[in-house]
């Protein structure tokens, strides 16, 4: 398996990625989330940012997951100290590729970005009763910073 940055070339299988995360995001919470795709606009313009990559892993000549990673700092408010991250935004291995260690190379690689790029920490999301991807993060050393909570009306 290779990793490396997307070019605009790779834009339709990263599309195709994004339809299998929303699917899957849509089966863990369908009360919010439907299946759906990624503009071509958001992809162009994270690949085109100083402040974002996209990592692509490859099998061959096939894509078989990506990562969006992102440039970040603390909010301005008075309270936080300043601090320059790496946010993991999306994150998507292929169905039929799972479960081969692919998530856990571009996580690495992602890390090895933000250290290049001389940021202190990395942070993601990940969506409540996802159990899988959180014991992956979990395993790699990611831990609870903060919780979001819903209350319907």
């Amino acid at each position: 398996m290779k990793i490396r940055i997307a070019a605009a070339e790779d834009i339709p299988e990263i599309e195709e990625l994004y339809r299998q995360l929303f699917a899957a995001m849509a089966e863990i919470q369908p009360e919010f989330i439907r299946p759906g795709s990624q503009d071509e606009s958001f992809i162009r313009m994270n690949m085109e940012s100083e402040e974002a990559d996209i990592l692509t892993a490859w099998e061959e000549e096939k894509m078989v997951g990506f990562l969006l990673v992102q440039q970040k700092s603390a909010p301005p408010y008075e309270c936080f100290i300043p601090h320059r991250f790496a946010c993991i935004m999306d994150f998507a291995v292929d169905e039929k590729h799972r479960g081969k260690g692919i998530g856990t190379s571009l996580i690495k690689e992602a890390e090895a970005w933000a250290v290049k790029r001389g940021l202190e920490y990395i942070e993601l999301g990940v969506l409540a009763g996802n159990f899988s991807a959180e014991e992956l993060y979990e395993k790699m050393g990611y831990r609870d910073t903060q919780k979001t909570m819903r209350h319907m009306l």
